[in-house]
């Protein structure tokens, strides 16, 4: 009897030790796929929580998909690099942006006529930024100082920009000075955004790693 429940016990804990394996088999590959999702989807996550406080398209922060045939063209570029959850890194660059981006109107000037510069970079605030008087004799000299005034750009290819604010400082015709608002990087981290986009990453990152964990024990 003291050996058939020595060998009982001998049984169960061999379970128990394969059970524990599983696990932590289980949980290593839960974990190694969650780092996947979070690398292919944080940029989307970020792009939510920025594109619900900034007016500017999605597209133009989010990366094309691999299978993307058709480039795009980018506000900003983002790399996520780490091995680990804790080492996890997202890093965005991006020039500073003009009112182009931000549903500026006009988009060009109309010819002949004066117009009121418009942009709106936070949602719900709509700031006007530049005005044009139609007062210049043809060829008649520069102003010594100008608001901020659509010039073009020379861009003549279908859906490029061919207008964008500037400012004239002198008489001197190339002494003009380029009207930019705020760079992909700085919509993330500034205090409208980067708290939400903080939480959000990790609600989201916990999700994964519980959906991942379940699948890989077989829940």
């Amino acid at each position: 009897m003291p050996q058939n429940s020595i060998s009982a016990q001998l049984s169960n804990l061999q379970q128990l030790v394969a059970d524990l394996e599983a696990i932590e088999n289980g949980g290593k590959k839960a974990i190694s796929n969650t780092i996947k999702d979070v690398k292919a989807r944080a940029p989307g996550w970020i792009t939510q929580e920025v594109t619900a406080v900034y007016n500017i398209k999605k597209g133009e922060i989010t990366p094309s998909g691999k299978n993307s045939s058709k480039p795009k063209k980018m506000a900003g570029s983002v790399s996520v690099s780490g091995e680990t959850i804790e080492e996890l890194t997202i890093t965005y660059s991006g020039r500073m942006l003009t009112p182009v981006h931000f549903g500026m109107t006009p988009k060009t000037a109309p010819p002949g006529k004066s117009y009121t510069l418009r942009m709106q970079v936070v949602k719900g605030q709509k700031k006007v930024i530049g005005r044009y008087l139609n007062t210049r004799t043809p060829g008649g000299p520069y102003s010594e100082r100008s608001h901020n005034i659509l010039m073009g750009t020379g861009n003549t290819k279908a859906g490029g920009v061919s207008a964008i604010p500037f400012q004239r400082m002198s008489r001197t015709r190339t002494d003009i000075k380029k009207f930019t608002t705020i760079s992909v990087p700085s919509m993330i981290t500034s205090e409208r955004t980067n708290e939400k986009i903080m939480t959000r990453l990790q609600e989201e990152t916990a999700k994964r790693l519980q959906h991942n964990l379940d699948r890989a024990l077989g829940k």
